[in-house]
């Protein structure tokens, strides 16, 4: 790690909160302010309810990076790792200019999920609060997974304003380097990203160690996904999640990634996940004592009654619910993935590869842990949703029970995970420094390649198609 990253990744200071959308806009117009020289702020979209999109390009390299901020408006850790990499480019003319890229920073590229958040950006810590306002959009209400898929099954091209605004940019800048950042809530640091290539894949796993935090060694989210190293993850594509949609007896409701839309630009995109609680059992490749089958039949089980549980609750408002509210579409969304999400996982329990397959420490944490992010979640919203009818005047003896069940699902749940976990307390600025030092090794390791950025990928680039390049 080059002493000149080390030392901008050093300089983050502590930090505590998340950001709302009007700090945010705030911090771009100081920046701007700050080095007018340096730092072009500029409109690229507008939100679906009028809020300016805005973007601030930093330096004069001859390649490009975009870094996206808040394409879930759940995972807020990249608002501060954007701020505090536009700071570091600004403050630092010597690192900026030594790896010679025009930096493109959106801190929020969907504001109005955002402040639906905003209750629990500023006690990220308190669990029962980041469940009850919690809020993740429909998948296809989601700029991340919005891009356009043209083929079947899976056929999308429904893009959103948020959507367009990120294609147009991407187009423009055609960027060498592109930093989706997200978060999960339990484990370590992973990464997906469309390269396979493994001198990036150390990289950015050595990246990790520099923010002190676990790095997460499992593949829990999709069955689909192909590790390249411990820690590194080949992004699923539309077409593997499409598929995986349909084995599980359902239609996939989103369209391609950012990552694979840039990919036609040659980008090599990296998507770096943060925890909120990090765990060091999320790094422990010591094997458990039993085999992935084991370890995954007991997650899907746990999965399995609590969805079960979630569904007679809400059921019963089924036939009572009037609202068109975001919650209540988030919430049918989250009901038809969990259905994917146990389908795919139940397909491996059943394959022998996986019974005959010792489970590591890191994956028996992953797969206990997985229920407790998952069915929250999908409480929290519920409740949301449930509240919002009420709020409307629709308070049918439906809707009181519903919501009543739920309340008693959620406090026990909430108990059970306070009791098992965190192993460790929340620690902003080490997920920070991860998104931050990825975006800068990421960025180091194109910018010294001397093959064309598409090379790297190991795919060919692909002729523009018309029909998905033009924003709908």
């Amino acid at each position: 790690m080059p002493d000149d990253i080390r030392a901008a990744l050093a300089r983050i200071p502590d930090l505590d909160r998340f950001p709302t959308v009007d700090e945010m806009q705030a911090e771009l117009d100081r920046l701007a302010a700050a080095r007018p020289d340096l730092v072009e702020l500029r409109r690229i979209g507008t939100s679906r309810l009028g809020e300016p999109l805005r973007m601030a390009s930093i330096g004069g390299g001859d390649r490009d990076a975009l870094v996206v901020g808040g394409p879930h408006a759940n995972e807020p850790i990249g608002f501060l790792a954007v701020r505090e990499l536009g700071r570091l480019l600004c403050s630092d003319d010597r690192l900026r200019e030594r790896l010679g890229f025009r930096w493109h920073l959106i801190p929020c590229v969907d504001p109005d999920a955002a402040r639906l958040n905003e209750g629990w950006y500023v006690r990220p810590e308190n669990r029962e609060r980041y469940i009850r306002d919690f809020y993740r959009p429909a998948t296809d209400e989601q700029v991340e997974w919005t891009f356009p898929y043209l083929h079947e099954p899976g056929y999308f091209d429904r893009m959103l304003p948020e959507t367009q605004a990120l294609a147009r940019v991407i187009d423009e800048v055609a960027p060498a380097v592109q930093c989706s950042l997200h978060n999960g809530e339990y484990g370590g640091v992973f990464h997906y990203t469309t390269s396979d290539d493994p001198e990036l894949a150390e990289r950015l796993a050595h990246a990790v160690a520099w923010a002190d935090l676990p790095l997460h060694d499992a593949v829990f989210e999709a069955p689909v996904t192909r590790v390249i190293r411990p820690g590194v993850l080949l992004m699923p594509t539309a077409a593997e999640l499409a598929s995986m949609a349909e084995a599980a007896g359902t239609r996939a409701l989103f369209g391609a990634s950012s990552g694979e839309y840039a990919g036609r630009h040659g980008a090599v995109t990296v998507v770096t996940e943060a925890p909120l609680w990090p765990d060091p059992r999320a790094a422990d490749a010591r094997a458990c004592g039993r085999s992935f089958a084991e370890v995954v039949a007991d997650g899907v089980e746990v999965l399995e009654a609590s969805f079960r549980d979630l569904e007679d609750a809400v059921s019963a408002a089924d036939d009572e619910l009037r609202v068109d509210t975001v919650f209540r579409r988030s919430l049918t969304d989250a009901r038809t993935a969990a259905g994917v999400v146990i389908g795919g996982w139940r397909a491996v329990v059943e394959s022998p590869e996986a019974a005959g397959k010792p489970a590591t420490v890191a994956e028996e944490f992953s797969f206990a842990t997985l229920p407790f992010t998952l069915r929250l979640r999908i409480a929290g919203t519920a409740l949301r949703a449930l509240d919002a009818e009420a709020a409307c005047g629709n308070v049918p003896a439906g809707v009181r029970t519903a919501r009543n069940r739920v309340e008693e699902l959620l406090q026990d749940w909430l108990r059970e995970a306070d009791a098992v976990l965190p192993a460790q307390s929340m620690s902003i600025r080490a997920a920070v420094v991860a998104q931050v030092g990825a975006a800068l090794a990421v960025a180091e390791h194109v910018g010294s390649r001397r093959a064309p950025v598409a090379a790297l990928r190991g795919v060919p680039l692909p002729e523009p198609d018309p029909a998905s390049t033009r924003p709908c």
